[in-house]
C-alpha cells in the first residue's frame, strides 16, 4: 500500500507513474510546444512598456533664450508633478519649444498621456498668453519601423520617386498588422505662385487682395437641399482648388469692367519646392550584384518605413509587406526604379528565434548525453524526454498569455535548462538509489516514495533559486 501521507511530488508521482493517460500528457505537452513555436509572434526584442511623448509650443518671434526661460521652465515644473514621469528632455529653438517625456517603465501607456494632457491644458495659465497651443504626440517603441524599403533610381529625381513611395504608402496601409507608415526623403508636390509685381501694379492688384480671394476660392461646404421633381436634391459647394487650371482661373479683381484671373499677375507652378532643403542618396556596396553598374556612385533615394502593431508576429507582418510592395511593383513601379529592402527586422527576428532555438535542442541533447554517461541510457531517455516536454508547456503558457518569442525570453530559457535538468537528475538519481535497495519489491511503491521523498526539498530549492533570479 501507498503512504497515504504524500506531499504533492508523491501524489503526482502516485497518478501518472503508471498510469494510460500518461503517455497521451506526453503526446499533448510536445504538440502544445509545436503549436506554440509556429503561433506565438516572433521578434527580435521583447516588448517593453515604456511610455513617452512630445510636447511642442510655439511661441512666435521669441529667441532661444527667451523660449527657454518663458514657456521650458514653467512646462517642466508642469510635466514633473504628474506621477510616473520618469525623465523629461527640452529643446529650445527660435520660436519652438520642445519638451521630450519619458515615464517609469510598465507605467499604463493611455492613463499616462491623458494625465499629461489633462495638466498640461489645466495649467495653461502658467504659459506665455502668446503662445499657441500646447501640441502632445506620444513617442512609442512600436512605432520603430521593422520593414524599410527604399527606392533609388538614375532616370526619376527624388520628387517622382516621393509620389511612387506615397503611391506605395497608400497600398501598404490596408494590411491588418501594419500600424504605422511614413516616407524619408523627397520632395512634396506644391503648388506654388509666383507674383509678378509688375503686372500687379499694371491690373491695379495688391498682394493682400490676392491672398483674400484665395481663401474666399479654397471653399468647400454644404448648401442645404433643393426640391427638384418632388425629390429632396441636397446641394454641396464644392470649391477647392485642386490643379493649376483651377488657379489661373481664380478671379483676383477686375479691370475695365473685365475679370483678373490669377494666371494673369502671377505664374503656377505644379511640381516640387526650387530649393532642395535635405537629400537622401543610395550606393550599392561591393557586396552587391548592381556595384559599378550605375553611372553615379549615388544615386536619388527615398524611404518608405513601416512599423507593425504591438502584439503581432513581426515575421508574419514583414513578409506580408513585402508581398504587397512586389505586387504592387509589378503593378506601377518603373523597370528604372530599385527597390530594395534594406530593413527587415521580421527576418532578423526569424533568423534569431531559431538560432536560439537549435542552441536548446543542442543543450538538451548535451544534457541526456552527460546523463547517459553517468546515469545510464534509460535515466537519460527519462530526463531527455522531460525537459523538452517542460518547456514545450513554457512555450505554450507564452502563447496563451500573450507574450511574444524573442532572443530574451528564449535565452532566459536555455538559463533555466540548468535548473530543469538539476530536478529531473535528482528525482531520477533517489529514484535509481531506491531501486538498488528493493531487490524484488514493488517498484511502483519505490518509485513513488522515492518521489515524495525528494520531491519537497528539490522543489523548495528551486523556488528559491526562481525567487532569486526574478529579485535580481
Amino acid at each position: 500500500m501507498i503512504d497515504r501521507r504524500l506531499n504533492i511530488a508523491g501524489r503526482l508521482a502516485d497518478i501518472f507513474v503508471t498510469s494510460k493517460l500518461t503517455v497521451l500528457f506526453i503526446l499533448f505537452c510536445a504538440l502544445f510546444g509545436v503549436f506554440a513555436v509556429v503561433l506565438t509572434p516572433r521578434e527580435e526584442n521583447p516588448q517593453i512598456i515604456v511610455p513617452g511623448a512630445v510636447v511642442q509650443m510655439v511661441l512666435p518671434g521669441a529667441s532661444a533664450e527667451e523660449v527657454e526661460e518663458r514657456v521650458i521652465r514653467p512646462l517642466e515644473g508642469i510635466v514633473k508633478q504628474i506621477p510616473g514621469v520618469d525623465h523629461t528632455y527640452a529643446t529650445a529653438v527660435n520660436s519652438m519649444a520642445v519638451l521630450m517625456v519619458q515615464f517609469k517603465v510598465g507605467q499604463d501607456k493611455e492613463k499616462c498621456l491623458v494625465n499629461l494632457y489633462d495638466r498640461v491644458l489645466g495649467e495653461r495659465n502658467r504659459l506665455p498668453a502668446d503662445a499657441g497651443n500646447p501640441l502632445i504626440k506620444s513617442a512609442d517603441v512600436d512605432d520603430v519601423p521593422i520593414v524599410t524599403v527604399t527606392l533609388a533610381s538614375e532616370k526619376y529625381d527624388d520628387y517622382a520617386m516621393k509620389r511612387l513611395a506615397d503611391r506605395l504608402m497608400e497600398g501598404l496601409r490596408s494590411l491588418d498588422a501594419v500600424s504605422t507608415t511614413y516616407v524619408k526623403g523627397g520632395r512634396d508636390r506644391e503648388m506654388r505662385i509666383e507674383l509678378d509685381p509688375e503686372r500687379m501694379q499694371s491690373f491695379g492688384v495688391t498682394l493682400d487682395q490676392i491672398r483674400m480671394f484665395l481663401a474666399a476660392g479654397n471653399v468647400s461646404a454644404p448648401l442645404g437641399t433643393l426640391v427638384q421633381q418632388g425629390q429632396n436634391q441636397k446641394m454641396a459647394l464644392d470649391g477647392f482648388l485642386a490643379s493649376v487650371d483651377d488657379l489661373k482661373r481664380l478671379i483676383v479683381g477686375s479691370h475695365a469692367d473685365r475679370p483678373i484671373y490669377l494666371g494673369q499677375v502671377a505664374h503656377v507652378v505644379d511640381g516640387p519646392p526650387e530649393e532642395i532643403e535635405k537629400q537622401t542618396r543610395l550606393a550599392f556596396g561591393p557586396a552587391d550584384a548592381r556595384f559599378g553598374k550605375t553611372q553615379q556612385p549615388e544615386i536619388p533615394a527615398v524611404t518608405l518605413a513601416v512599423a507593425k502593431k504591438r502584439g503581432s508576429n513581426a515575421v508574419f507582418v514583414a513578409n506580408d509587406v513585402l508581398k504587397r510592395i512586389e505586387r504592387m511593383k509589378a503593378q506601377f513601379v518603373p523597370a528604372e526604379v530599385e527597390v530594395v529592402v534594406t530593413r527587415n527586422d521580421g527576418q532578423k527576428a526569424d533568423a534569431a528565434v531559431n538560432q536560439l532555438i537549435e542552441h536548446l535542442g543542442i543543450a538538451v541533447l548535451a544534457v541526456f548525453l552527460v546523463t547517459a554517461l553517468f546515469l545510464g541510457l534509460k535515466e537519460a531517455l527519462i530526463v531527455g524526454i522531460t525537459v523538452p516536454l517542460i518547456l514545450s508547456l513554457t512555450l505554450g503558457g507564452i502563447y496563451m498569455f500573450g507574450m511574444t518569442i524573442n532572443r530574451v525570453t528564449l535565452f532566459a530559457l536555455i538559463l533555466s535548462l540548468g535548473l530543469l535538468v538539476d530536478d529531473a537528475i535528482v528525482v531520477i538519481e533517489n529514484i535509481n538509489r531506491n531501486y538498488a535497495r528493493l531487490g524484488a519489491g514493488d517498484k511502483r511503491q519505490a518509485t513513488v516514495h522515492a518521489t515524495n521523498e525528494i520531491g519537497s526539498p528539490t522543489s523548495l530549492a528551486t523556488m528559491a533559486v526562481m525567487l532569486v533570479s526574478a529579485r535580481c
